[in-house]
């Protein structure tokens, strides 16, 4: 494979983000995407390149992009939340639910995320699972429970969404092994037994949500959050890089297999450390 010089990734990068630096979030959530699919379509070409490791790295902490990969990476949450939203409508609205929630082009992936979390958290069948930062489209919870029978709490704090993925879990005839109740961090922990606290990648700002949880939550509770680490996939979340407290240690990390591109780690409190 012909190798890709360092300052045409990171042109094309800032080509990339001078198309979209102006968007604002409600155009995305709202506009019609044909204003701007083809420049998130062109950043996902991009992360997928088959870089080495170190010109990636030379990439993430080159001091030019610092600030658009923060910008950029904020642009690419609100699209996969639109695209959530736009998908949590259809499903509500249509004549079979299952059919189109599994014709969702990141399906595949939530399926093998779902394997992920069921593998790294010591999962067994009837536990159950709290989500925070659930969203519109609770899929993490809705594929752990239709492969593994785990029960779900999803925790989010956005009342449109909160209501969004209530009817959804109606819909799919999930309502008695999946809650969706209205909260964030400082909800936790729950009165609830629960197996493990998983924290969704747009659940922000990690290091607040962490320092908290480590101050709150007993000892030997199992966490766990997703990160990107390969190549220049990092280039997508500027919040995959952020340093855990003390009263943290990490116990697994599942490192993805195609389809899915985001590493699973799990952490475990441990407050005498």
């Amino acid at each position: 494979m012909k190798k890709i010089s360092l300052d045409k990734i990171k042109n094309e990068f800032l080509d990339i983000y001078a198309a979209i630096r102006d968007l604002a979030d409600d155009t995305i959530l709202s506009g019609h995407d044909s204003m701007f699919r083809s420049h998130f379509e062109r950043l996902n070409n991009l992360a997928a390149m088959d870089v080495d490791d170190g010109t990636a790295e030379e990439i993430f902490r080159d001091p030019e992009l610092q600030h658009v990969i923060k910008h950029i990476s904020h642009l690419k949450r609100i699209n996969g939340l639109r695209m959530e939203i736009k998908f949590a409508r259809s499903i509500i609205s249509g004549p079979d639910p299952w059919a189109l929630l599994e014709s969702f082009v990141y399906y595949p992936n939530y399926i093998k995320l779902a394997r992920m979390e069921y593998e790294g958290g010591n999962l067994r069948q009837g536990n159950r699972v709290v989500f925070l930062g659930s969203g519109p489209l609770p899929l993490s919870l809705i594929c752990l429970y239709k492969q593994y029978g785990i029960e779900g709490i999803g925790i989010e704090q956005v009342p449109e969404y909160i209501e969004l993925s209530k009817n959804l879990i109606q819909k799919l005839g999930l309502t008695g092994h999946i809650r969706i109740m209205q909260g964030n961090h400082f909800s936790l922990p729950l009165k609830d037994d629960c197996r493990l606290i998983m924290v969704a990648a747009d659940a922000l700002p990690k290091n607040e949500i962490f320092s908290h949880l480590a101050k709150v939550l007993p000892d030997v509770t199992t966490l766990s959050y997703r990160m990107y680490e390969k190549k220049l996939r990092r280039l997508l979340d500027s919040q995959s890089v952020f340093e855990l407290p003390p009263e943290f240690k990490e116990s697994t990390r599942i490192r993805p297999e195609p389809p899915v591109n985001n590493t699973s780690v799990f952490i475990v409190v441990d407050s005498a450390r």
